[in-house]
């Protein structure tokens, strides 16, 4: 009966840390998980949005590009046609201030002539 008592007595002196352990150890392990999974989560979430930020600043710029060249080469098709449009009109004044310089020439030999 005292082997027995001892044996149960030994039992409870061992089952008791083993059970405070257990009941320490796992609740902690649960929360550590948890928490390297939710940060695992946040990791990923925050690279996720670089990745989108990147791609949305890398878009941004490709945009900012295309603008820029676009107003660029409308830019230079504006300063072509005004070129064009100049260059015709000295083009037509010069041919006219040259018609009247001969049509005033024409004119004074006649009043020469007569």
């Amino acid at each position: 009966a005292v082997a027995v008592l001892v044996l149960l007595i030994l039992l409870v002196v061992l089952a008791v840390p083993v059970l405070v352990l257990v009941v320490l150890v796992v609740p902690v392990l649960v929360v550590l998980i948890v928490l390297v999974r939710l940060v695992m989560l946040v990791v990923l979430a925050v690279m996720v949005l670089l990745v989108v930020m990147v791609l949305l600043t890398v878009l941004l710029m490709l945009l900012v590009v295309v603008v820029l060249t676009v107003l660029v080469v409308l830019a230079v098709l504006v300063i072509i046609i005004v070129v064009v449009v100049v260059v015709m009109v000295e083009v037509v004044v010069v041919v006219l201030v040259l018609a009247l310089a001969v049509a005033v020439v024409i004119v004074l030999v006649l009043l020469i002539a007569l």
